[in-house]
């Protein structure tokens, strides 16, 4: 519930910015607080709501071990970056499903590359993450 109240606060008046030019890279928020160095290629903004399954190794099993809510920033053909309210470890892997247009979803596996906590204070613990892409898209229908 908190995630949803921030991203409201957050992509206010954005969603006919985003409908009219969904192809452009983001001119105001180029970083959030993320060296360019880090930075391989352009990002994309796309400011949406997903859900998200953070996956854990242990004794060389996968486990999947909480699934949430998370607001994806922007994202490029090599990576994603998430507001999430878990702290996932460098180099867990994060399941993350992307609506798309009426019934379809878009599924990608990334792997954390880093966290940074962000403090919001009257909803808690969120966090930055910047995540590389492992596998995906991979395109789906939910009903």
């Amino acid at each position: 519930m908190a995630m949803h109240r921030f991203v409201k606060t957050f992509t206010q008046g954005k969603q006919d910015e985003r409908n009219q030019d969904s192809d452009h890279t983001s001119d105001e928020m180029p970083a959030i607080g993320i060296p360019p160095e880090r930075r391989r290629e352009a990002r994309k903004d796309i400011r949406c709501m997903c859900t998200y399954e953070v996956l854990e190794t242990i004794e060389d099993k996968s486990i999947g071990t909480r699934q949430g809510q998370a607001f994806a920033f922007n994202q490029s053909t090599e990576g994603m970056l998430l507001l999430i309210g878990v702290a996932p470890r460098e180099k867990q892997l994060i399941e993350v499903h992307n609506p798309r247009s009426g019934w379809g979803k878009t599924a990608n596996v990334f792997e954390t590359r880093w966290t940074k906590p962000l403090p919001v204070e009257s909803l808690g613990s969120l966090y930055l993450v910047g995540c590389k892409r492992i596998f995906g898209p991979l395109d789906y229908l939910s009903f």
